[in-house]
């Protein structure tokens, strides 16, 4: 394939490479072998769930947090800690055979620190969102959703495993509510609380025990889903806090419209007053 000269593939040699490596695919159906992507096909969702236990969900969570990472030489934290917890869960419980078994663990590591340690989505959340996402993919938003409005909504980290730590460093942490699924405003509003430092042992023992906390809640979510042949949403509706924004930015038709001005020019559901505490709703009489 040809490149240009500051090195960059032209267009005309991409498509060229592209159509080549199309007849490549074609000649192998054509003489009968099958093509790497239909020999080596993932087997179709759903995939099979069984009831999970949320308590050992919680404790592998936690100890997964904390398992080394031997390629960056550091722990491989909460996205990984979570994921991990739920296909130990998931293959201990349905045996040798299941398709779990050909998911590997290292495709998690990227969640680390709100996702390759930009500060966005918690990597605990990332972490559980695939494993619904394969159980469940008909209900994937509202168990997602549940998930995302729990971690937003519930005081963290529990006290559920200070007892796993077996010289009790630090017991009893700080709580806080990170009204966001947000890893930086988790993390400050949780450092704003407590006094402790970003870079601190404290604050990663925060975040090893918010992972056990977000595999026990994605377990009881997927067994609320596995229950039922339907997922039903544990939250109903935007809390009032919000409510107003997402009607007038987010859900509602482009304005004019009969019962006043409506934006609709943004996206998502969460808690819009964490980041813009000073907005009011300026909408006209209903």
């Amino acid at each position: 394939m040809s490149k240009q000269a500051n090195g960059v593939v032209s267009r005309r040699a991409f498509l060229t490479g592209a159509g080549g490596a199309a007849a490549a695919a074609a000649g192998l159906v054509a003489l009968g072998l099958p093509a790497a992507a239909e020999a080596q096909a993932a087997p179709s969702v759903p995939w099979p769930l069984p009831v999970l236990n949320p308590d050992v969900a919680r404790d592998a969570g936690y100890f997964g947090y904390w398992t080394n990472d031997p390629w960056k030489n550091t722990n491989y934290g909460c996205a990984y800690g979570v994921a991990s917890a739920l296909l130990a869960s998931i293959r201990s419980a349905l045996g040798p055979g299941s398709p779990w078994d050909g998911l590997p663990l290292e495709m998690f590591k990227w969640g680390k620190t709100g996702c390759v340690e930009s500060g966005t989505l918690c990597g605990a959340l990332a972490g559980a969102l695939p494993i619904f996402s394969l159980a469940a993919p008909a209900s994937v938003v509202e168990m997602g959703g549940d998930l995302l409005r729990w971690y937003q909504e519930t005081p963290l980290p529990s006290m559920e495993m200070d007892w796993l730590d077996p010289k009790r460093r630090y017991p009893q942490q700080a709580q806080s509510v990170s009204g966001s699924p947000l890893c930086h405003i988790s993390v400050s509003s949780w450092c704003k609380v407590s006094g402790k430092l970003s870079g601190s042992t404290d604050r990663k023992a925060r975040c090893g025990k918010i992972t056990g906390d977000v595999a026990k809640m994605a377990a009881i979510i997927l067994n609320r889903f596995g229950s039922s042949s339907k997922y039903v949403p544990i939250y109903a509706a935007q809390p009032d806090l919000y409510a107003e924004c997402v009607h007038c930015h987010i859900d509602a038709p482009p304005p004019p419209t009969p019962d006043g001005v409506r934006l609709n020019n943004s996206l998502g559901i969460s808690n819009c007053k964490t980041c813009h505490p000073d907005a009011a709703p300026v909408m006209s009489k209903k």
